[in-house]
């Protein structure tokens, strides 16, 4: 069980990385190509990075909902009370 909650870990944390390069590239792609006027940049920034993105991004998601839906075994740890002196 440790093993399939440490693969999904790591799906999480690759697709969270895509997702946030590409949205990087998206936005600064699309700032550049307002402040430069070519409207191609825009469509081909909307063709080329955005499926990858909204792609990494449901992955990403479902990666989390398993991650939080179980929750490794938690350790016992005894409460310790304060002293008053």
């Amino acid at each position: 069980m440790q093993k399939l909650r440490h693969t999904i870990n790591a799906v999480f944390v690759a697709s969270l990385a895509v997702l946030l390069v590409s949205g990087v590239v998206f936005v600064a792609g699309q700032a550049l190509a307002l402040v430069t006027g070519q409207g191609g940049w825009l469509a081909a920034l909307n063709e080329g990075v955005k499926g990858p993105a909204c792609i990494a991004a449901s992955v990403c998601a479902i990666a989390g909902f398993l991650l939080s839906y179980k929750q490794p075994a938690k350790q016992n740890h005894q409460q310790q009370e304060a002293r008053t002196p």
